[in-house]
């Protein structure tokens, strides 16, 4: 699946084949674009059933038979997928051919990367590396970390089912940002996005974003009520938790990081680095030793445990999932 990162126009491309060749279409290319990012409950609200953009196709000249387009900056603003359906006619036969795009956010800035990496500007610097060779490094170091934390560093829209333990707290397997919906056994508790509440409660984002819990700060005592002739109300009567035990919660919202973490950051510069190195083809076929007349070597098996790099892996272990705690 071809990658966009976030607020870029990088062109898209396709190539037009017909009979297993690659081929000329007899008149113009036009691409629709629809949104499909899954989530029904997302901000802003989504309308996957329709179009959201249409562009002509411009014929790339030094490649016979391949088309691209640009998207507007409109669109790539923030976390999404796309479908794309090329048309056009070929020997007078109507053709729609898909294909997708992921609109993503890059773990490291690119423009920053010529002093970490050391990397040329010039193209005729043995060290210089063209912008698709970057992303593909970042893509590389980007799915590394997200393996190896189980979490992604970026904000998205999704939904998650959880059950609840009884208490005023409903841990989250991950990160949240903004709750748009949350459900308690298929039934709509809140709906932030339309101001709707039909729960006793305002859920709140704990301190580490990994749960949702519920502040009783507001209410008053019983002896207060009394003393004025009012009847407590029942949420003063509640024994349990807000989250009850074993009920089903679907929490409908924006997750993952705001921010890239620094950590993070320097992680994917790290990989990126690896990505060029020469030996990375060894270590992506699990060669345990290799030796020669004058020297050899041997790779640690933690090398297929993390992300293959020791300084990488000890940046990113505060972040792996299995190792934090839920507050």
């Amino acid at each position: 699946m071809a990658e966009i990162y976030v607020n870029t126009n990088f062109p898209v491309k396709t190539t037009i084949y017909y009979a297993g060749e690659v081929t000329q279409p007899d008149g113009a290319v036009t691409v629709d674009v629809y949104d499909i990012t899954e989530d029904p409950a997302v901000n802003p609200p989504l309308s996957p059933g329709y179009r959201i953009y249409q562009s002509a196709a411009v014929p790339i000249e030094t490649d016979y038979g391949t088309y691209k387009f640009v998207l507007p900056y409109s669109i790539t603003e923030r976390q999404r997928q796309l479908k794309l359906q090329w048309s056009y006619y070929v020997n007078s036969e109507y053709i729609v051919t898909t294909t997708y795009v992921d609109i993503v956010k890059p773990y490291c800035d690119l423009g920053d990367l010529s002093e970490d990496l050391n990397l040329g500007l010039d193209p005729s610097d043995p060290n210089f590396k063209n912008y698709h060779d970057l992303m593909m490094a970042e893509k590389y170091a980007r799915k590394m970390i997200e393996s190896y934390t189980g979490q992604n560093f970026y904000l998205y829209d999704d939904v998650r089912i959880e059950y609840g333990v009884g208490s005023d707290i409903l841990p989250l397997q991950f990160k949240i940002n903004e709750i748009h919906e949350l459900y308690a056994n298929d039934i709509l508790l809140v709906d932030n996005l339309n101001n709707v509440n039909n729960w006793m409660f305002e859920p709140l984002i704990s301190e580490t974003g990994f749960g949702i819990r519920v502040d009783r700060s507001a209410a008053l005592d019983n002896t207060v009520y009394i003393a004025n002739g009012m009847v407590p109300p029942t949420i003063n009567d509640l024994s349990y938790g807000a989250f009850r035990k074993d009920v089903r919660y679907k929490v409908a919202g924006k997750y993952g990081w705001e921010d890239v973490p620094d950590n993070v950051q320097q992680a994917c510069i790290q990989l990126m680095n690896d990505y060029f190195a020469k030996d990375k083809v060894w270590t992506n076929k699990y060669v345990k030793s290799i030796s020669t007349f004058d020297w050899d070597f041997e790779f640690s098996a933690d090398v297929y445990k993390g992300t293959g790099n020791a300084y990488a892996d000890q940046l990113l272990y505060p972040y792996v999932l299995n190792n934090m705690v839920v507050i």
